[in-house]
Formats: structure tokens, C-alpha cells, sequence
């Protein structure tokens, strides 16, 4: 086994010649580059991944090379269990052992893996159920959103009237409407620790009617959730 110091040496010389590779090449196959590099720092540069195990607990290295995929994060990973997390979590992208949403470039690459095919149709069920939601609705989150945040007292009947009046709201919605409020998780993270939310909204609002998760906290996923739908809808109508 060379010394660290030779290893990046390599990697250097490598990463040089592959880019002027790249440039070469039309952008459609520059994704290849990356791969082969890919399995190359994996299998011939012993390159060190943030996790050493997989979730089902194999090592990292016995993961065959069919199978094999890193995200930008520097989680490895067996794309058969990956694909397998993503489709338990409804479709949603979302690293299963970080919880972080994964980039929309490495969404991409995930989806044209070729054992990433049979997550296209959820992810474009999410894309859709984004769409789904009436200005109207989203204006209620907001009202939510605001009455949560500004409740300080203690029996918290406020927030609990809220929430109920939201949720006898959304029952009145289409059920293609209600699904998406039930099933969508959003790219939100906690305003004061940075930690990825990993609820929807309406399993968010009665968590809180039931205690789980504090009114606070649940006001800072619904107000981060609806300013991501309300810049959908309009790019959409600017599209």
C-alpha cells in the first residue's frame, strides 16, 4: 500500500488529467468521468467515506462495484439499499443516515444510475404533488405559521385552536391537494440547529396537537415549507 503522501500525489495527477478528459468531451458524457473517478478513488486510492458501514451493516469496501455510489456528502453507498431507503421515505431524497436532502445534481445522478430507474416515477409524484398546492392553502400555512410562533402561553390554546382549524381546513381540500400536504416532505431544516425536518405538514400539525414536537418548532417547518411552495408556484407562473 503506497504512503498517504504518494496516494494524493496520484490523486492530483489524476484529477488534472481527467479534467482537460472532461472539456474534451460533450457535457452528456462528462458524467462518465466521474464515475470511472469515482470507483478509482474507492479501489485504487483507499479513499476514507464519512460512514464505514452501510446501513444493513456490510463494509464499505465489500460493496460490489455494480452497485457502488458515493454522493457529494462523502456517504458511500450500495445503491440497492439507497434506492430501497429513498422509496421507504416516499420518494423523497433525502440522505438516510444524515437526514440532509441531497442536492439536485445528485438526485440526478441517482436517477440515472442504472438501479436508480425505479425511483423516477416517485420522484416525479413529488415534483407534482409540489404543484399541487392552491395559493389559498398556502396562505393558510402562513396565518398557521405566524399564530404558532406568536403563542407564549402556557395552556398553548392558541396554537391548539390553530392547528385544529388548519387541519378541519385541509379536509375540506381535494384529496390529490390533501395528499400532497400529507405525503411531501419539504427541504427544511431547524432555524436554531440546522437539522433537517423530516415530517410533512400535516404530520407535523398533529404531531404538535399531540405533543410530540413543540408549536415553535412545527411554526418554523410550516413557515420554511410554505415560502418553498409559495417560489414554486410562482416560477411556475413565470414559466
Amino acid at each position: 500500500m503506497e504512503s498517504c503522501e504518494c496516494l494524493e500525489t496520484i490523486r492530483d495527477i489524476i484529477v488534472l488529467r481527467l479534467d482537460k478528459v472532461k472539456h474534451a468531451l460533450p457535457k452528456r458524457l462528462q458524467v462518465h468521468c466521474d464515475i470511472a473517478f469515482m470507483h478509482f478513488e474507492h479501489e485504487r486510492l483507499a479513499k476514507n467515506y464519512v460512514n464505514d458501514e452501510i446501513m444493513l451493516g456490510d463494509t464499505v469496501k465489500n460493496i460490489p462495484r455494480t452497485e457502488f455510489f458515493v454522493t457529494e456528502d462523502n456517504y458511500a453507498w450500495s445503491m440497492d439499499e439507497l434506492v430501497q431507503a429513498i422509496k421507504v421515505n416516499s420518494g423523497v431524497f433525502r440522505n438516510p443516515l444524515s437526514r440532509e436532502m441531497f442536492t439536485s445534481k445528485y438526485v440526478k445522478s441517482i436517477l440515472t444510475h442504472p438501479m436508480g430507474s425505479p425511483l423516477a416515477a416517485l420522484h416525479v409524484e413529488q415534483a407534482a404533488l409540489s404543484k399541487g398546492v392552491q395559493m389559498e392553502t398556502i396562505e393558510h400555512m402562513e396565518i398557521l405559521a405566524e399564530t404558532l410562533l406568536a403563542d407564549h402561553s402556557s395552556d398553548t390554546i392558541p396554537s391548539r385552536t390553530a392547528a385544529e382549524e388548519f387541519l378541519l381546513y385541509v379536509a375540506t381540500l381535494p384529496n390529490f391537494e390533501q395528499k400532497a400536504l400529507n405525503d411531501l416532505r419539504y427541504p427544511a431544516k431547524d432555524s436554531h440547529t440546522g437539522q433537517s425536518y423530516g415530517f410533512s405538514v400535516g404530520k407535523a400539525v398533529q404531531d404538535a396537537k399531540a405533543n410530540l414536537v413543540c408549536f415553535h418548532k412545527i411554526s418554523d417547518y410550516i413557515k420554511q415549507a410554505s415560502q418553498y411552495l409559495r417560489k414554486s408556484r410562482e416560477s411556475d407562473s413565470r414559466g
